[in-house]
């Protein structure tokens, strides 16, 4: 469990994992033809949970990864739309992924960067 806040760029990828996965519920209220639960929703979502609830570095990268794969996503949907509600829907799952890539990558350098050296063997 984690005891510590989060830094601001694992903060912004968090929401932005939280917003690109409102962005996809518009898009289903909205009429976007997907799955009754879309894969896209739970990943997101689930990433989100475990960056904001655990200390391991690698779910940044995963939230990076999530991020990229919402991409293709949003700019199909984007062309494709035609109401108000698909292209604000888009827009809004567009900005979180895009937020949570950059957010993901940043965090997960830094996360990476911070990382100590193994301290050596008490018998030398």
């Amino acid at each position: 469990m984690r005891t510590t806040p989060l830094n601001r760029p694992t903060l912004v990828t968090v929401t932005g994992l939280a917003t690109g996965a409102v962005g996809l519920l518009i898009q289903k209220v909205a009429g976007v033809e997907m799955p009754a639960v879309p894969p896209g929703l739970i990943i997101l979502t689930v990433v989100a949970v475990l960056i904001a609830v655990t200390r391991w570095r690698w779910t940044l990268v995963l939230a990076a990864v999530a991020a990229l794969a919402e991409i293709p996503g949003f700019v199909g949907s984007a062309v494709d739309a035609d109401e108000f509600g698909e292209v604000a829907g888009a827009a809004v799952r567009g900005a979180g992924a895009t937020a949570a890539l950059v957010a993901g990558i940043t965090a997960a350098a830094i996360a990476y960067r911070s990382r100590k050296p193994a301290p050596e063997s008490a018998g030398r």
